[in-house]
């Protein structure tokens, strides 16, 4: 698998987005003024991230920000990793720091038969990492070399959060997930995560993301997704 990352975003768009798929998860690299990265992977996927960074032309201290949609070890896995590679700092929706700083995933609370068939083979152990800056509100990323805004709303965890890009699009985390096998097999169908803390938090949260007029939606497995086909998967989920 390629580690270069893959170019997402569209040629009027105001900055270059590149997805990064790795072994357990999706990485994207917003590469503004200076560059942030969404997510960190699972423990060991700090070098393959480093590897996209160079891929675009980008050195390790360039890095402004580590930006987390959630706190769980397939998404902060390498977070710590990555700030000791970098000195960029970690921030995270605050719900979630103190499993973050734990290291280990909160107990899975799974969303149907398939979340149980797969749960022995979720990572669930990882370098502990406490936040440098906890986010409680809306956060402006402007500071950080991206006009974008990063939201922590809840919903696959008590922390997760989404980054709203000026493109439209959306980076959601794992509010929902795009096909199976984390996105090998029908990676652009919508479906719901196997594990949820929140359910009725997601369902608003998918709400939101579709009033908002979202272009796509850019997932941590899978994707990126159609508003039209997340909003057929979110009439079917509560009908």
């Amino acid at each position: 698998m390629s580690h270069a990352g893959e170019r997402i975003s569209a040629p009027g768009d105001p900055f270059e987005v590149r997805l990064v798929r790795l072994r357990w998860s999706n990485v994207y690299l917003l590469l503004g003024e200076r560059p942030i990265v969404v997510d960190a992977g699972s423990p060991g996927d700090e070098t393959a991230i480093l590897a996209g960074l160079a891929a675009a032309g980008r050195r390790p201290r360039d890095l402004a920000a580590i930006v987390l949609t959630h706190g769980h070890a397939d998404h902060a896995g390498a977070a710590a990793a990555l700030r000791a590679a970098t000195g960029a700092p970690v921030l995270l929706g605050d719900g979630d720091t103190a499993m973050a700083a734990a290291g280990r995933n909160l107990p899975l609370v799974p969303t149907g038969p398939e979340a149980r068939l797969v749960a022995p083979f979720v990572p669930q152990a990882f370098p502990a990492v406490v936040p440098d800056v906890v986010v409680t509100g809306p956060l402006d990323l402007a500071p950080y070399g991206i006009p974008a805004t990063l939201r922590p709303l809840g919903g696959h965890t008590r922390g997760s959060a989404i980054v709203e890009l000026p493109s439209g699009d959306v980076l959601v985390g794992d509010l929902v997930r795009g096909g199976r096998l984390g996105g090998r097999l029908r990676p652009t169908v919508p479906m719901t995560h196997y594990y949820e803390e929140e359910p009725a938090a997601v369902t608003a949260v998918v709400d939101r993301v579709l009033a908002g007029a979202a272009r796509r939606l850019l997932v941590g497995h899978g994707g990126p997704l159609a508003p039209a086909d997340v909003a057929a998967w979110r009439l079917a989920r509560t009908a």
